[in-house]
């Protein structure tokens, strides 16, 4: 727990970096291993969904009513291609074909692509699921 006097200090020096000209740092866009909510698109522009099976078994991944499944084995990397933007919102759906949890890990290499990194999970709950909301967020459910 900290004192008063710490608190204190700390306001101050606050204070003194702002009013010395310094900025406080922004946080830079997720790129790589990034998790739900910290990546996001401009709303309307075409995505590339680049999907890569990192885990020990198959999955399937599938963009209803679009793109039906598709099974990925361990290794295997697919591209789902969104010409039609982030309106309305994107949805893809991930399962392992064996009873086997996943996670899923999310990358931006390009302004225009997101990555879907998938690997084993350790326990229930699995990821079941990514969202291009239509306000370009990415989530993971």
């Amino acid at each position: 727990m900290l004192k008063l006097s710490s608190l204190i200090s700390i306001g101050c020096l606050m204070g003194v970096v702002l009013l010395a000209g310094g900025t406080p740092a922004l946080a830079q866009p997720c790129m790589v291993d990034c998790g739900s909510g910290q990546i996001q698109f401009t709303p309307g522009d075409a995505v590339t969904v680049q999907v890569v099976n990192r885990s020990t078994v198959q999955v399937a991944v599938e963009q209803p009513p679009m793109i039906g499944p598709r099974t990925l084995r361990p290794g295997d990397t697919t591209e789902l291609g969104f010409g039609w933007g982030t309106t309305p919102n994107i949805s893809m759906f991930l399962w392992a074909l064996r009873d086997q949890p996943v996670r899923v890990r999310l990358g931006r290499p390009v302004e225009t692509t997101l990555t879907v990194e998938i690997y084993n999970a350790p326990s229930e709950p699995s990821d079941r699921s990514v969202y291009i909301e239509n306000d370009g967020r990415v989530s993971i459910k």
